[in-house]
């Protein structure tokens, strides 16, 4: 299923998010999984994979995507420009790091690049209007933003040149869609969520709530929002629930959990990491057909109901 609203680019309502099994800071992708699991999900359907510079070590999970869509024609990519590398957002900058991830991905354009969070040093407009440049010369098709505040986005999207904004959300974190879902609407932006199923809560297999304690890497940043031991019980007694539903509605939570956010007006696409083939094959099933009206009315019901208890 393809999305034309708010798409120029054309990105299937599930793209292949390579975070997830390419990971970053350093660690390293698995040999094989990876490739066998981007082949699931454009053998389902998805025309799309976001990656970045940082992703598998310094690349080179842009490596492995490479070989894989080789020959892929339909496969398109989006990445993302480091911002903890300062040299990376200026404006030759963001052009050495664009063409450093298309040499790695065997490519000569991207159809979609982002920058990759606000950086402290180099204010977001010397950035943007980088990006705006390669645009117009066509070494990208589309460009965006990911994990920007609302002020700035603001102003990006006031250019005219913004095509798609990057969210983290989920059926368990809704703030970024409530407040960023109808400025995207207002400016004609195409909204991308990312971590649609809560960084495994909502995977579909037991609680993922075992804590390493104090330096278990998800008490801090983006997960502390799902992992901290204040909010954690509360989630996976929600996520108990739509399991339970799902259940009842014959399919995964995973897919469950990615209909409804594709269910949402202000929504695009859903980005979904995996690590197997079969997660990214399921993954990829929840863009066939839509929820009905009812379906979304008692999947909120049933969130509504888990969350004031």
């Amino acid at each position: 299923m393809i999305r034309a609203a708010r798409n120029p680019a054309g990105l299937s309502a599930i793209g292949f998010g390579a975070r997830e099994p390419g990971g970053s800071g350093g660690r390293r992708p698995s040999s094989g999984e990876p490739a066998e699991a981007i082949r699931a999900a454009l053998d389902g359907g998805v025309n799309w994979i976001d990656t970045a510079e940082v992703q598998g070590g310094g690349g080179g999970f842009e490596r492995i995507v490479g070989e894989v869509i080789a020959g892929r024609p339909e496969a398109g990519v989006c990445t993302r420009v480091d911002p903890e590398r300062d040299d990376h957002l200026g404006g030759k900058g963001i052009r050495a790091a664009l063409e450093e991830s298309l040499t790695r991905l065997g490519r000569d354009r991207a159809e979609v690049a982002l920058l990759h969070r606000p950086a402290e040093d180099v204010p977001v407009r010397e950035a943007w209007e980088a990006l705006i440049r390669l645009k117009a010369e066509g070494l990208v098709g589309a460009i965006g933003l990911a994990g920007f505040p609302v002020a700035e986005v603001k102003a990006c999207a006031a250019t005219g040149e913004l095509d798609y904004l990057q969210v983290r959300a989920s059926l368990l974190h809704r703030s970024e869609l409530s407040s960023l879902g109808p400025l995207c609407e207002r400016y004609d932006v195409g909204l991308l969520v990312a971590g649609p199923l809560a960084h495994g809560l909502l995977a579909g297999g037991p609680p993922g709530g075992a804590d390493a304690g104090p330096a278990d890497f998800r008490r801090a940043g983006i997960h502390a929002r799902y992992f901290a031991p204040g909010v954690l019980p509360g989630h996976e007694r929600t996520a108990a629930a739509l399991r339970a539903h799902a259940a009842g509605t014959r399919q995964s939570l995973p897919r469950l959990a990615l209909r409804w956010l594709l269910a949402r007006g202000e929504v695009t696409c859903a980005l979904v990491g995996a690590r197997t083939a079969g997660h990214a094959a399921d993954s990829a099933a929840a863009a066939g057909p839509l929820l009905t009206a009812d379906e979304f009315d008692e999947i909120n019901a049933v969130l509504a109901l888990a969350e004031d208890h």
